[in-house]
């Protein structure tokens, strides 16, 4: 849990499988950003595309960690709650998570489209080691 500036509190915690619906519906607002930027790569959000079953299967394995954030009663990140240190509470947990498991290396992959993602990550310590270029 962390308090920001403005009284306002974010609650970090670990997904369970009671929290797939959840999962499945954030999961939607990822796949429109990647769909609407690669269109014939990505599949338009539906009831299929991440279905609560899907994130239930994977919530129960004991080596998939995932993490939600809430602020107040609203879970995130959704678009209408960024900028206000969610993301970063929820790399706080997975430092802490790494930390705890004697994990010295956290890699992770975002699209060169996705700038406003690229910056985020940049902002919090992560820096290239890998680039993948393509010819469509």
């Amino acid at each position: 849990m962390s308090t920001r500036g403005d009284g306002e509190t974010v609650n970090v915690r670990r997904a369970t499988a009671a929290d797939a619906a959840t999962i499945s519906a954030l999961n939607a607002d990822v796949q429109a950003v990647h769909a609407a930027a690669l269109p014939w790569l990505f599949k338009t959000p539906s009831a299929e595309t991440f279905p609560p079953a899907t994130a239930a299967a994977m919530l129960a394995r004991d080596d998939v960690l995932v993490y939600l954030a809430y602020l107040g009663d609203a879970p995130s990140v959704l678009p209408s709650l960024r900028g206000r240190g969610i993301g970063g509470a929820l790399l706080g947990a997975v430092r802490q998570a790494a930390d705890d498991r004697d994990i010295r290396q956290v890699a992770l992959d975002v699209w060169s489209f996705n700038e406003r993602a690229e910056a985020f990550f940049r902002r919090h310590g992560f820096e290239a080691y890998n680039e993948r270029l393509w010819l469509r």
